[in-house]
């Protein structure tokens, strides 16, 4: 006899399109099953697995911790039978977050400022900042700019989420969830948000190739926020789902720095 049982938990970074854009399936062969798993998102996945088995040989030591290129499918393991007259029993369980955990950030890699050559803004709130600035988001940056200043990519990459639809926005936690943003995914496997977007300011679409310097959107002040400002920041997908900020540099007038609180950077 046999039997196959899944446990599946879906545990986001952000937020996986829906529970069908990864999807784990067996192909049974004559003396073992292959497993693979298929992520139908425009972003990789990482994806936990771990298996009860009974007769039946894993080809890969357990747990598994791999991860799932956008847009692919791939074979996980083999589970050879060890006694097909005896049948066999597997219990499995497994979850899936967005991003490679395997993905490492090119620390020499000099970000353009994300607004217009020749205008200036101020970091109100920056490395650390007190107000928000802590934890897995320590390495954020808040630019005070008016609604509509416009926004363009500090580095290139690939569009892999983005909201536009929401129109309110203040200091109050209960006003996250109405935040405009758009998150880019880098060539090393990190990704930026630009967050606060104003309402319809998105003039990107999902899937589109952007360059670093393109223009992307235009600021605003929805979701958590005192005011209007574009929220910054590059991340990596950190073991177990969620992201960990990364401190980054940027070309300024005068040179390559990481941005401070309270100073003013004129577009370069």
């Amino acid at each position: 006899m046999k039997s196959f049982l899944l446990i599946i938990v879906f545990l986001l970074g952000l937020l996986i399109q829906d529970e069908g854009s990864v999807e784990m399936y067996r192909v049974e062969k004559e003396d073992y099953i292959e497993l693979h798993a298929k992520n139908s998102n425009l972003f990789p996945v990482t994806v936990e697995l771990n298996l009860e088995l009974e007769h039946l040989k894993p080809s890969r030591k357990l747990p598994v911790i791999d991860y799932l290129p956008a847009n692919q499918n791939k074979k996980m393991l083999d589970l050879t039978f060890t006694d097909i007259e005896k049948g066999w029993n597997m219990r499995s369980m497994y979850r899936f977050y967005m991003g490679s955990i395997f993905a490492k950030h090119k620390d020499s890699f000099a970000y353009q400022l994300p607004f217009p050559k020749g205008e200036t803004y101020k970091i109100d709130q920056g490395f650390g900042g007190a107000f928000s600035h802590q934890g897995d988001l320590r390495h954020s940056l808040d630019f005070n700019m008016p609604t509509g200043t416009e926004i363009y990519a500090a580095r290139g990459g690939t569009v892999v989420m983005m909201e536009e639809k929401h129109n309110q926005g203040g200091p109050s936690e209960e006003m996250m969830e109405y935040a405009n943003f758009i998150t880019i995914l880098h060539d090393d496997g990190t990704f930026a948000d630009y967050t606060h977007l104003k309402h319809r300011g998105v003039q990107v679409s999902l899937g589109q190739e952007v360059r670093m310097g393109q223009l992307i959107g235009y600021s605003g002040a929805t979701g958590y926020a005192t005011g209007p400002h574009l929220h910054f920041v590059v991340k990596k997908t950190k073991r177990g789902g969620g992201f960990l900020s990364i401190p980054v540099k940027f070309t300024t007038k005068d040179g390559i720095m990481e941005l401070q609180e309270g100073q003013s950077y004129i577009g370069y």
